[in-house]
């Protein structure tokens, strides 16, 4: 048995969550233009999530006059956990503004929000500043 415990103890990484591939995420600020029009887009009803089965990273959405940063598991979107709910856009516009892929994928330990040891959920499926640039694209 303390075998087996130790060898789960001594895996490797996920491919996403390596040391290498952690230090290689952007730490550039998202900024404030995008921050707006990602705000402005949920304001208007889209929201931004993966959709599949089993665990689904974080998400984005506007609901009940509020910004909601949740985090999804077989695309439930209706028992998506809020993992915080802004009710002032501009409180919602400053946060998402100054995060980075870096503090999204969960590795900046300032960003209490997002940060995790869990090598599971570490980069997995999280916000990233071009999928914040595919979903306002249009704007």
């Amino acid at each position: 048995m303390f075998k087996k415990l130790i060898a789960l103890i001594k895996q490797p990484p996920p491919k996403w969550s390596t040391p290498e591939v952690i230090n290689s995420l952007s730490r550039e600020k998202i900024g404030v233009e995008l921050a707006k029009k990602v705000a402005d887009k949920l304001k208007q009803g889209k929201q931004l999530y993966y959709s599949h089965r089993d665990y689904c990273g974080h998400g984005l959405m506007y609901k009940d006059d509020s910004y909601h940063i949740f985090r999804i598991i077989d695309a439930d979107i209706e028992d998506a956990l809020t993992l915080e709910k802004f009710n002032l856009p501009e409180e919602f516009i400053n946060f998402l503004a100054r995060q980075s892929d870096y503090s999204f994928a969960g590795a900046d330990s300032n960003e209490i929000l997002f940060y995790t040891n869990n090598l599971f959920e570490l980069n997995n499926q999280r916000l990233r500043k071009t999928r914040l640039e595919k979903f306002t694209k249009d704007m």
